[in-house]
């Protein structure tokens, strides 16, 4: 086990993805999103070789079960056949057998595990092995981790897609628990599922590398694989490399004290170009009504004035009032306080019924009902200061 080498562990491809939503509104930005998955692999392929790294594992679902096609296939094989070194492949919950895909094999230097575990030494790296097992079904009930032990005298790696402390979820894919990987002769466990990057344990190596391109605001923040490096039967350097093409982010800023030009000069240090964000206001100034009341133009500005795509702006913000002295006045606004303050204190019953005469409203009485008292009241604490807003900004 005394042997110096290196591997990508990389998981949660979903070559393929086609981005609906994004493509029926915007056709040119759903290409791009679905070309940055493969260009975010791409880049793995290219770092593999470029640092030399004797092997990849992907620890499932490198494709999407909705649009696994021929064409996606064949681009998958024929990065696999470019990178050149041996490959470990685990399917995952997203990866189903299709009727056509013997037609597009994988390269010889690609492995896929059926669903027993399956033990291989690599040729000329002594002293390693690579287990991994497969999903038999979409719905994997199996604790595969359970199933795996490492042999003692050499370094295993363990290549598999499970859901890790959270049995007993609606949905379970492998559940396990964390102790259920410990003491298994196991010296790093490459999983998959988890779309957040993730070091669970370090004695052994326990890791979630996340996915690989970003393709929802959940999603956020940079996204790639794991280079890691192996010196004398232990990981020397466990080291997160960024592929993706796209960064999705969710900032927030605070509009107190600021103007425009001093959210934009805020948000300018951390957007970069190309990125796509979700801006959240939040404090209390007079850009309140301006972010509440011109929500798609705001966002169509700060597009274009800071290179990326702006998917949603959410003002959580309140007017730069003092609402105890404007609730003495004699104005609509002040009505509308008293009125707002009114019905915050009023309970539970009151406010349900003056949200369920919205119509619109009353189509999510179930989500409505579920809520906190507290958060009923927040609720119509929130619905005051946006009225309030309103009434201010028509000055």
């Amino acid at each position: 086990m005394g042997a110096h080498f290196r591997f990508v562990h990389c998981a949660d491809l979903h070559l393929g993805s086609r981005f609906k939503g994004v493509s029926v509104r915007d056709p040119a930005m759903g290409e791009r999103m679905t070309e940055s998955v493969f260009e975010s692999f791409g880049r793995i392929v290219d770092l593999a070789r470029s640092e030399k790294a004797d092997f990849m594992v992907i620890a499932g679902d490198a494709f999407d079960e909705s649009t696994i096609t021929p064409a996606t296939r064949h681009r998958f094989a024929s990065e696999l056949g470019r990178l050149g070194i041996p490959c470990f492949i685990a399917r995952g919950n997203h990866d189903p057998h299709t009727s056509w895909e013997s037609s597009i094999p994988y390269p010889d230097n690609v492995h896929e595990f059926g669903t027993e575990p399956e033990y291989i030494e690599l040729e000329g790296l002594d002293g390693v092995e690579i287990v991994g097992a497969s999903f038999a079904d979409w719905h994997e009930e199996r604790n595969l981790p359970s199933m795996v032990r490492g042999s003692p005298d050499r370094f295993t790696v363990a290549c598999m897609h499970c859901d890790v402390d959270t049995v007993g979820a609606q949905y379970d894919y492998s559940p396990c628990r964390l102790s259920d990987m410990l003491g298994r002769g196991v010296d790093y466990w490459a999983i998959g599922h988890i779309h957040k990057r993730a070091v669970l344990s370090e004695d052994p190596y326990v890791v979630y590398p996340g996915n690989i391109q970003g393709r929802k605001i959940s999603e956020s923040g940079e996204k790639g694989c794991y280079l890691v490096t192996v010196d004398d039967g232990r990981v020397s350097e466990l080291r997160f490399v960024p592929t993706q093409g796209i960064v999705w982010r969710d900032l927030e800023v605070d509009i107190t004290g600021k103007t425009m030009e001093g959210v934009i000069a805020e948000l300018r240090g951390t957007v970069r170009e190309g990125d796509i964000v979700r801006v959240t206001f939040r404090g209390s100034g007079d850009l309140d009504a301006m972010l509440r009341l011109h929500s798609s133009e705001n966002a169509e500005y700060l597009s274009k004035v800071l290179g990326c795509t702006v998917c949603d702006l959410v003002a959580e913000t309140t007017p730069d009032i003092d609402m105890d002295a404007r609730a003495g006045g004699s104005d609509m606004t002040a009505k509308a306080i008293a009125a707002g303050r009114g019905l915050a204190a009023s309970g539970r019953e009151a406010i349900l019924s003056v949200i369920m005469a919205n119509t619109i409203a009353a189509r999510h009485r179930d989500y409505f009902e579920s809520l906190s008292d507290e958060s009923l009241a927040e609720l119509a604490e929130e619905a005051t200061g946006f009225l309030v807003a309103r009434l201010e900004g028509s000055r």
